[in-house]
């Protein structure tokens, strides 16, 4: 007996239908960052699966400043970055559109940090640095901005000291030689600095930024975002749930060796920085207010962009 063709197809659609189809290809991105332990929840999710769970291929690539990530999401070498909220609102000043597709921990955090004045300089308080130099990880950088914000808040016009760029890693040795009177560091930096006695703390940095206030965030081009707003979604569901996987205590060590990985600090530097188990995803305005406003305060930017703005829903 011949069959119709038609009839032979009808019979063999519902088996078709149950049969697995090919898997759909993954979002590829490549997320570029600096080593700090903020940016423990995407190690997280990348070391346990949860991205390739949501159908993200994400590659995890350190740079060496945050200075180079806006232009990197521009050129597209790099489609979300890790930028500190003042380098995002000086890009977006200059035309760029950038903008947070979700945020990390909140202030304050757990991390020592603070000015440290070289040993041997008579420096004792926020007043005594004018006229000399201290070093900051980056100028217009967080850090930088807010070591001038509590320069200003404890009596001295922060015009009054010589800023200087230094990476991390050069501090220590800045202040040994004499190139620097003062450093502004967080761990594990602060606290080797001040283990090997090169310098003494003379006030918290941290202690000017209001609570709930974001020190990085998770940003793309608005166009990248339009474009992949189901990747986002999936993104921040990843990071969800490597959120749940740190607040358990027992996966500790294994938070820790996805830390030592990404950042490429030494297991026994990495140990020394504490791990967040809250961490606020769903980026808020207020989280990005301050920044706002010192950015504004400081000569950084000259608009007022309303933070909600800056918020992919």
């Amino acid at each position: 007996m011949r069959w119709n063709r038609l009839v032979i197809a009808a019979l063999l659609l519902p088996a078709l239908a149950t049969m697995p189809g090919p898997a759909c290809a993954a979002t590829k991105i490549t997320f570029l960052y600096t080593a700090v332990n903020s940016w423990i929840g995407i190690f997280v999710a990348k070391d346990q699966g949860y991205l390739e769970k949501h159908g993200l291929d994400v590659d995890l690539s350190l740079a060496q400043n945050g200075s180079v990530i806006s232009a990197a999401l521009v050129a597209d070498s790099a489609q979300i970055g890790g930028p500190t909220p003042t380098v995002l609102l000086q890009a977006n000043e200059q035309g760029l559109d950038l903008v947070v597709i979700a945020g990390t921990g909140t202030y304050p955090l757990d991390a020592k940090s603070g000015i440290i004045a070289r040993a041997d300089s008579g420096i004792k308080t926020a007043k005594d640095l004018a006229g000399k130099k201290v070093g900051v990880p980056g100028i217009g950088g967080i850090i930088d901005v807010l070591s001038r914000k509590w320069v200003e808040t404890n009596g001295l016009d922060y015009h009054r000291v010589d800023w200087i760029e230094l990476t991390f890693p050069q501090m220590g040795d800045a202040l040994k030689t004499g190139l620097a009177d003062g450093v502004a560091a967080v761990d594990p930096f602060y606290s080797r600095i001040i283990d090997a006695k090169l310098g003494a703390n003379i006030g918290d940095y941290a202690a000017v930024i209001p609570a709930g206030t974001v020190p990085v965030i998770y940003t793309s081009t608005r166009a990248w975002a339009t474009k992949n707003a189901a990747a986002i979604k999936e993104f921040r569901a990843a990071l969800r749930e490597a959120e749940a996987f740190l607040r358990n205590p027992a996966n500790l060590p294994a938070a820790r060796e996805s830390l030592a990985k990404y950042t490429k600090l030494p297991p026994q530097v990495a140990a020394t920085l504490p791990i967040p188990d809250h961490l606020d995803i769903d980026a808020k305005p207020q989280s990005l207010a301050f920044w706002v406003a010192v950015s504004r305060e400081q000569g950084l930017i000259k608009g007022n962009p309303d933070p909600a703005s800056l918020i992919v829903p």
